[in-house]
């Protein structure tokens, strides 16, 4: 993934890839609302990519006692 499109990609709806349609490649829906439930328990979610090479994403929660 292009380093200039990792900032967008918890965006509602933003797809990386312009081509991909509802029908054939999702809504863009996945990383809002995961950002969206990571946030809500306090945690942390990143994003690390290398174009061509691969993408991780990365969820932390914080320890509770």
């Amino acid at each position: 993934m292009p380093e200039e499109e990792q900032s967008h990609v918890f965006e509602r709806f933003y797809r990386v890839d312009k081509a991909r349609k509802r029908d054939s490649g999702g809504s863009g829906l996945g990383l809002a609302i995961a950002k969206n439930i990571v946030n809500l328990h306090k945690g942390e979610i990143d994003i690390k990519s290398k174009e061509h090479a691969g993408t991780e994403i990365k969820v932390t929660f914080p320890l509770t006692n």
